[in-house]
């Protein structure tokens, strides 16, 4: 399925609309293919968790077995997203955060934009199509050594939902944000009946 990204939420993150792009399931012969990728997230993110690889230059410990649940679990989607046809990133959602006493809230796993698309508008534009995809209530983590993440979901979220949502740490080092996104839809259908 395709997504195009909201005007609005462009507008509002003051982020350009990106080009062509498409954000869909992983199929089969991409498995390989988001793996790679995959590595690329944890080469960025070894620089705040102090990561090593192995000798065969994977990261440690194997990410593997983590991400093929992604294409064999129910509840949860890996999706790619690619920008002219070409591979640009992924993200990865769970339909029942994995933070204790969330209840059923959907959670990210992983999001990632390869470096050539950073600060393009594509990162805003697949979350949008993230929470578009999978409405209802949702919990973000970022950890604590990423400022930089915690204030792109931070004025992603803050967008989406009209500045309604919470924001708690829940431990030294993670923060998350908690929003519904349904909250929007309802907002959506409540002033199309009053124009």
């Amino acid at each position: 399925m395709e997504h195009e990204p909201s005007r609005s939420l462009a507008d509002t993150a003051g982020e350009p609309s990106p080009g062509s792009w498409t954000l869909r399931q992983v199929r089969t012969e991409e498995r390989a293919l988001t793996q790679r990728l995959f590595e690329f997230y944890l080469y960025d993110f070894s620089e705040l968790e102090h990561s090593d690889v192995d000798e065969e230059g994977w990261f440690q410990p194997s990410s593997r077995p983590w991400l093929e649940r992604y294409w064999t679990e129910p509840g949860k989607h890996a999706l790619l997203l690619r920008v002219d046809g070409k591979p640009a990133g992924f993200v990865l959602v769970d339909e029942s955060s994995p933070i204790t006493g969330s209840g059923q809230r959907r959670f990210i796993g992983a999001f990632f934009v390869t470096r050539a698309y950073r600060r393009r508008g594509f990162g805003a534009a697949m979350a949008l199509a993230v929470f578009q995809r999978f409405p209802g209530a949702w919990q973000l983590l970022q950890v604590r050594a990423n400022p930089a993440a915690q204030a792109f979901w931070r004025r992603i979220i803050g967008a989406y939902t009209g500045g309604r949502y919470q924001e708690r740490w829940v431990s030294e080092r993670e923060i998350v944000q908690e929003f519904d996104t349904r909250d929007r839809a309802s907002d959506r259908a409540a002033e199309s009946e009053g124009a």
